[in-house]
């Protein structure tokens, strides 16, 4: 007998959209970045920001572009490295809820909850509407999927019911 998905399940397949874009935002970044290796990045951001058709003589572009033109190469490729590896861990909970499994879920849950509080800080450093939203999509992820959990699949341990997981 088939088991009805319940009316709820739409908002999971927007949480599994949410982190596919996001995952593939890091990746794509982390990836363009490697391009800026060995570069004096000053000139790489002013450059960028140019293209972005931002004005290079503001004070906030300005002062944020000699910012990150003082980054050295040891910094960009840790930088690379977590932005790629943030994108893998979007990747693995898009699956886990994808295919409804429990690590899914718990993983969603532990490493969404475990930005909160940086996120909470990065408004308190500056409030900005993209910043506000991150925070409350994360906090409506975290609320949704501890609330929801008939969308996954108890499963027993291995072994016991011929399955492996």
């Amino acid at each position: 007998m088939m088991k009805r998905i319940p009316r709820s399940s739409a908002f999971l397949k927007f949480i599994i959209l949410y982190k596919v874009l996001m995952g593939t935002a890091e990746i794509i970044l982390s990836v363009s970045l490697t391009k800026l290796y060995g570069r004096n990045l000053e000139d790489a951001f002013r450059g960028l920001a140019r293209y972005l058709h931002f004005d290079t003589e503001n004070r906030v572009i300005a002062s944020a572009i000699k910012g990150l033109g003082t980054l050295g190469n040891d910094t960009l490729v840790g930088v690379i490295i977590v932005l790629f590896l943030f994108g893998v861990l979007n990747y693995t909970e898009a699956w886990g809820l994808h295919v409804r499994r429990r690590w899914g879920e718990w993983l969603t849950v532990i490493a969404t909850s475990l930005l909160i509080p940086f996120e909470i800080y990065e408004i308190f450093i500056g409030m900005s509407a993209f910043k506000v939203f991150i925070l409350v999509m994360n906090v409506i992820i975290v609320y949704y999927l501890a609330r929801h959990k008939e969308l996954f699949k108890n499963r027993q341990r291995w072994g016991q019911d011929g399955s492996n997981g």
